[in-house]
């Protein structure tokens, strides 16, 4: 990772902290998939501890991402570090003076960790990628935790060098790259599952598997023994450790004993004690809590029912927060980060039609100023709603979703494309700016998102509905909801096509092999073709939560793996189909393209094929994704 000594797109017209204003399309003309998948003006904004810097992410020099630094004193942005052979995917501040940032290389999910000084311009290399996928032992780190209140160090897993057999926990130093050992675990039989630091960086929550159980435990002191408070079946654990509240003695966490619903508790780790519940989710589920940036109140609770929302409980950023409302009026302002002294806030705001606007409210003015625009080019005004919608499946359990229908077709029938999420279990789609949706209804789609059974959202009963039912009643869901769509006159039933990533682009191949007279053409990107395969390498790379997942929620019965695997139903497509992977995929392994692709050939099925060789569950450079899009693009437009 080097410096970048140049700076491409808005940066350049950032004067006195604004952006200029939106370059936006004629009236008469598509924006372009460029408008909606090249990389974001700026995101991922953070304000240094002491309030007096902004960073944030952006495409700099040869167009791969790097950070962007702006002076909140002088007004002045300038380019702090970009990648030499990968994307920048995140960083965090350590100190006022310091920058801790990461990528992988090729898409093989294993980040690379530097840092950088702001005013020495200097780069550390803190911790290695792997870079032949498991077999390189190189001087690797994986975060356990960052540590917010240590200006130099951070918490760790992984080894001290490539001859090191020390596996452990440690504390690495961002300004010098030295690894103090915490804990070393190497030759242990257990596998720990999770692990929560306090805000000393003392491992003292943990829950492990044992038998055929998850073991929940904590400690008060390092030095003591770690003692269990819960045990739960493996397939099936009802809590969730948090994080740690400034007492370093109080873990908040997440308990579901009724089956269904987590609620959120305290939990003493000196005296063991757990509380009654703090909070409940009227609808929905917890996705997290808000605490002061010291970690002494709990301000309030996130969750996800329909739409985002949050129960405050602290009065004074209740009322902070109707008074960002009622200056930002209609979009979802969250703050994204703040000073230490939590005096000046980052403010993000977004809807449904607004890929968002970051904003710096200064508390000591008080005053609101906008930064800049996540996307410059698309207009809010020419973006399309996204709809809450609901049905009943074939089996009486309500579906919840989302359509976003082009303009025109509010009252007639549009062609549909139905747009299944990845995960699959406990992942959702949610209410809010979506480029893939946008791009498709400005090419005038309608755009289905249903959380099938197994999504997460909607309570234990609906997520473990979706049990060892790929390519079954999780694919039920979805031809019902096209059917639905057809019923209410939303969607053509003779243009309708499936497009997903990941496990949508299984499911895309589902439709076509166990539903082919539902669909016009198929989209499949990153997806699985053979259940066997990846139960396989589940079973060989992925640990033993990884074995839990294919043996009880994909299934490890040998008929009903090839009963749900597409790739052995090939002979039934009658419509043709676009497929996209990724060469270095560490989820979904290439094979699966390759036995899919004789078979395709085999039956004369008409197929399109983009395949990139540095790309891995999904494509992070901007080019080879601008290259997936124009061909989806015109792949649509010819069959659909």
């Amino acid at each position: 990772m080097l410096r970048s000594s140049s700076v491409r797109l808005a940066l350049g017209s950032l004067l006195g902290g604004f952006l200029l204003p939106p370059t936006l399309f004629a009236a008469d003309a598509l924006p372009s998939p460029e408008h909606f998948f090249a990389e974001p003006d700026l995101r991922s904004v953070e304000i240094s501890p002491g309030g007096q810097h902004l960073a944030f992410l952006t495409t700099l020099g040869s167009g791969k991402v790097g950070i962007a630094l702006m002076s909140l004193t002088t007004g002045k942005t300038e380019p702090l570090v970009m990648a030499k052979d990968e994307n920048i995917d995140f960083f965090f501040w350590k100190g006022d003076d310091r920058i801790v940032y990461g990528g992988d290389y090729g898409g093989n999910e294993f980040p690379a960790l530097r840092s950088i000084g702001i005013s020495q311009r200097k780069v550390v290399r803190l911790a290695e990628s792997y870079r032949e996928r498991y077999a390189d032992l190189a001087n690797w780190a994986f975060i356990i935790d960052e540590l917010r209140n240590d200006p130099e160090r951070f918490l760790i897993v992984g080894n001290k060098e490539i001859a090191s057999n020390t596996v452990g926990i440690w504390k690495l130093n961002a300004r010098t790259g030295a690894r103090q050992l915490v804990e070393s675990f190497y030759g242990g039989s257990e596998e720990v599952r999770s692990r929560v630091a306090d805000n000393q960086g003392r491992v003292l929550a943990r829950s492990r598997f044992e038998n055929n159980k998850v073991v929940f435990e904590v400690r008060a002191e390092t030095a003591d023994r770690f003692v269990r408070v819960a045990e739960f079946p493996e397939q099936e654990p009802e809590w969730e450790f948090l994080e740690f509240a400034a007492d370093n003695e109080t873990l908040y966490l997440l308990a579901n004993p009724t089956g269904d619903k987590a609620a959120l508790h305290t939990l003493n780790v000196r005296t063991r004690q757990l509380s009654e519940p703090v909070f409940t989710p009227p609808e929905g589920e917890i996705t997290g809590i808000v605490t002061s940036h010291d970690f002494s109140h709990l301000q309030g609770v996130a969750y996800l029912a329909d739409r985002p929302r949050v129960h405050w409980f602290d009065a004074g950023r209740a009322r902070l927060q109707v008074q960002i409302d009622a200056t930002l009026p209609g979009t979802r302002n969250v703050v994204v980060s703040r000073s230490a002294d939590e005096k000046i806030l980052v403010v993000l705001a977004t809807s449904d039609r607004d890929p968002g606007t970051y904003y710096i409210l200064d508390l000591r003015a008080p005053r609101l100023m906008k930064l800049g625009q996540v996307n410059r080019h698309l207009d809010p005004a020419r973006m399309r709603p996204m709809e809450s919608i609901q049905f009943t499946a074939r089996d009486g359990l309500v579906i919840h979703g989302y359509l976003t229908r082009p303009a025109g077709f509010e009252s007639r029938p549009a062609p549909l494309i139905v747009n299944p999420h990845g995960g699959p279990f406990g992942i959702r789609d949610t209410w809010g700016f979506n480029s893939e949706a946008q791009f498709l209804a400005s090419r005038g789609y309608a755009v289905l998102q249903i959380n099938y059974r197994g999504s997460g959202g909607y309570g234990q009963k609906f997520l473990e509905a979706g049990k060892r039912e790929w390519g079954g009643k999780m694919q039920d869901d979805l031809t019902d909801g096209v059917r639905w769509a057809i019923a209410q006159g939303i969607a053509d039933p003779q243009r309708v096509a499936i497009y997903g990533a990941s496990y949508g682009g299984y499911a895309a191949l589902a439709g076509v092999t166990f539903t082919p007279e539902l669909y016009r053409c198929a989209v499949n990107y990153v997806g699985a073709s053979d259940l066997g395969l990846i139960t396989s390498w589940g079973h060989r790379n992925g640990g033993r939560a990884s074995e839990i997942f294919y043996r009880d929620w994909v299934g490890d019965d040998k008929d009903h793996l090839f009963a749900r695997s597409p790739v052995n139903f090939v002979d039934r497509i009658r419509v043709p189909t676009l497929h996209a992977y990724g060469f270095n995929d560490p989820r979904i392994d290439i094979k699966h393209w390759r036995r899919l692709e004789p078979k395709l050939k085999q039956f004369n099925k008409p197929y399109e094929v983009l395949i990139e060789a540095d790309e891995g569950h999904g494509f992070d450079h901007e080019q080879a994704r601008l290259r997936f899009y124009r061909r989806l693009e015109s792949f649509l437009a010819q069959h659909l």
